[in-house]
């Protein structure tokens, strides 16, 4: 019995985060009660707040489940690319980018409503710190890398670069069909991959610019 009840408060904590994401990348983090999150997960109000007493750890659950993954990948392209001991500079703003838009084109919806939340928020004097304990250390990291390739040790200029790098990333491939909007139609936002050439090049050269200034 112990382990049925496990069994069923695991299942409904995985359809409470689902529908918590949904719902958050939809209406936003305050635009979104405990009670319309149980309802839309067809789980009872009681099991919502056993596994998250308070909508702040709802909301940091659903920050924490997916952050780890694109940390975890974005650190790991990084080794490689110091293991490789390479400087080119398309290489390692792949290794910035490329974890993040793989992910949330993958076709799992849930990875596309992470994005969109990610990139509604990642600024909000209220929960960017939420976002920002989890990518702040590897942005870090990947600052320091930036800065080494140049002979920097001032890390102003990287730290810059990596800042803005993430802007353009999250700016483009967020869930909001402004590529529709702004192209009429012509244009689709569904396949980030598409586009993802066409950001690398722009971000490229801007670092490219900032730095041998």
């Amino acid at each position: 019995m112990a382990k049925a009840s496990a069994k069923i408060h695991g299942g409904g904590r995985t359809a409470i985060l689902d529908t918590a994401e949904e719902l958050f990348a939809q209406a936003g983090f305050d635009g979104v009660p405990i009670r319309e999150v149980a309802k839309k997960a067809n789980v009872a109000l009681s099991l919502v707040t056993y596994h998250f007493p308070s909508k702040e750890q709802l909301i940091d659950a659903v920050i924490t489940r997916r952050s780890d993954v694109v940390v975890t990948a974005r650190r790991k392209e990084l080794h490689k690319f110091i293991q490789e001991d390479s400087r080119d500079l398309t290489k390692f703003v792949e290794a910035f980018t490329k974890p993040f838009v793989e992910l949330i084109g993958s076709g799992d919806p849930g990875w596309r409503n992470f994005g969109e939340i990610v990139a509604q928020t990642t600024h909000s004097t209220k929960y960017g710190p939420a976002f920002t304990k989890h990518f702040d250390h590897t942005a870090r990291m990947f600052a320091d890398t930036l800065g080494d390739m140049y002979g920097q040790s001032d890390t102003k200029k990287s730290i810059h670069a990596i800042l803005f790098c993430a802007s353009v990333m999250l700016g483009a491939f967020a869930a909001t069909r402004r590529l529709e909007a702004i192209s009429e139609g012509r244009y689709d936002s569904s396949g980030p991959q598409d586009a993802f050439p066409l950001m690398l090049e722009f971000i490229v050269g801007g670092i490219e610019k900032i730095m041998a200034e």
